[in-house]
């Protein structure tokens, strides 16, 4: 079987992303369009959901965005790409990067805040998940039910 000349279409996988009240709520309202991580997967995730999940005292999904590209830089490099569209101060970026050489920026297009969050009680009992501490890839199930 040859597969020369064929075309392989990747689905995006779908993540959700958990982010400090603060900001996942700067997420949901347009002002924050970059989130920053140390360590995030590139591959297949462009295209993709990222639901946003308010951590504590929040604990609930709040709302989505499509991430529309993943990049790698040196701290150096994405300080200066990134943090204003980040909405965090240097002395935060700095301390978040410490003990590492490159982090990864998340472009996030077309936030939607959720008319009903999801509870983390919910994403216990309904689709067996836990918080993610920075992030977890998201079963279709999840994204059926916000939608409905």
């Amino acid at each position: 079987m040859s597969f020369k000349g064929c075309i392989v279409i990747v689905k995006p996988k779908n993540v959700i992303i958990s982010i400090k009240p603060e900001y996942a709520f700067k997420i949901i309202s347009g002002e924050k369009t970059i989130e920053l991580r140390r360590k995030f997967p590139i591959d297949a995730v462009e295209g993709g959901i990222a639901l946003i999940y308010a951590s504590s005292p929040i604990k609930e999904i709040i709302g989505y965005a499509i991430i529309e590209k993943v990049r790698e830089y040196p701290i150096d490099t994405l300080w200066k790409k990134c943090s204003k569209k980040a909405c965090v101060t240097k002395d935060f970026f700095y301390s978040y990067f410490d003990g590492t050489d490159s982090g990864f920026a998340l472009k996030l297009r077309e936030p939607v805040e959720l008319n009903e969050p999801v509870h983390i009680n919910r994403m216990r009992d309904e689709f067996f998940l836990s918080a993610p501490q920075s992030f977890r890839y998201a079963p279709d199930r999840v994204l059926d039910c916000i939608a409905a």
